[in-house]
Order: C-alpha cells, then structure tokens, then sequence
C-alpha cells in the first residue's frame, strides 16, 4: 500500500496539471406548448434568457417541430453559446421535468463527450433527436401544455490554471479532505440503491 502511495503521490506531483470545470445549470419553463408548436415552424426554436456558466453567456434552444426537416418528427434541445469569441470547451446534458415524481428524466439522451463551441465552427450542441414528438406529447414530461428543461453545463478552463495537492496531502486524512472539497464545490453527490 505505501508503495501504490508513493507510485500515485509521484505521479500527481510531476504532472499537477488539471482540467478545471466550471458548472451552472439553468431551468427553461415553456407553457402554452400546443400553441408554441403550431407558431414555431420546423428549424426554429424557442430559447430560453441568457445565462452564464464559466465566464460564458448561454441559452437554452427547444425547436417544438424539430431542427431541420430530417428531425421533423422530434422535438430538438440544443445550448447554444452566445456571442463567441473564444473556443469554448463544455459538456451539456439535458433533462425534461418529470411531472409524476419529484426529478427529471433519465430516458433522455446524455452527452458526456467533451463539445468545442466557437465562432468558427459550431455555436450550438445538443441533440436533433432528444425525443419522438409523438412520445413527448403523451409523456409524464408534458403537463398541464407545460415543459420544463434543465440543462447542466461543464465549461473546461485551461489546466495550467489549476494545480492538484499532491496525493501525500490528502491521504493522511481522506475523510476530512473530501469533506473540505464538497463544502466548497458546486458538486452534490446522491447514493442510490437499486432492486
């Protein structure tokens, strides 16, 4: 064990460098969605007021009637990167409000690749086909013609702004280190058991 220690403490203390994320998330309400569908044609969207994550404006995009004609029979979630000037590295994930529990959907897809957001390239990531139309409109995620998104992001800013302790600092208490990390995180962490 105090070799395997050793191993790790060298590596962490000859290579300090890491990727530092930077998380917010965002709610967008969208009532009257039977009347939004009908006035929002297919490659448009609704979006959602500005917010910020990692020094970055964003916003939310739901295209009712898909977000180009081979999407047409989705619904389409996409983030959007406002006004960029930098290359923007981030990971997003999108969620309904599921209205017959307390959370949100798990069926939707998850994104856990790394995304590059930038004027040259692509501003806006997400997902042409986060659901049939069909199945979202008779889903737990639409109630009362109303909807709700959350949209988690994780901006990644340059890791040479960012040093880790070496592991030495850490293992002579863990307990305690974790406890300080999770005081002063942005991060909750949820034990669920299954069967």
């Amino acid at each position: 064990m105090l070799l395997l220690t050793a191993f790790f403490s060298f590596l962490i203390t000859t290579s300090q460098a890491a990727d530092v994320f930077l998380t917010g998330s965002k709610t967008f309400e969208i009532t009257d969605y039977s009347v939004v569908k009908k006035g929002v044609s297919i490659g448009n969207c609704i979006q959602s007021d500005p917010f910020t994550v990692g020094g970055y404006q964003w916003a939310i995009e739901f295209y009712p009637q898909g977000f180009n004609p081979s999407y047409s029979d989705f619904v389409s979630v996409l983030v959007r990167l406002l006004n960029p000037k930098n290359v923007v590295k981030a990971i997003q994930t999108h969620h309904f409000r599921d209205w017959n529990s307390t959370g949100w959907s798990t069926s939707t897809p998850v994104d856990s690749n790394l995304r590059t957001f930038s004027a040259n390239g692509y501003t806006g990531w997400g997902y042409f086909d986060f659901m049939a139309r069909s199945n979202f409109e008779v889903s737990n995620y639409l109630r009362n013609d109303t909807l709700v998104i959350k949209t988690n992001i994780w901006v990644v800013k340059d890791s040479s702004s960012f040093l880790m302790p070496p592991l030495s600092a850490a293992a002579g208490n863990l307990y305690s280190w974790w406890d300080q990390v999770f005081q002063t995180s942005d991060v909750s962490v949820e034990n669920s058991k299954s069967g």
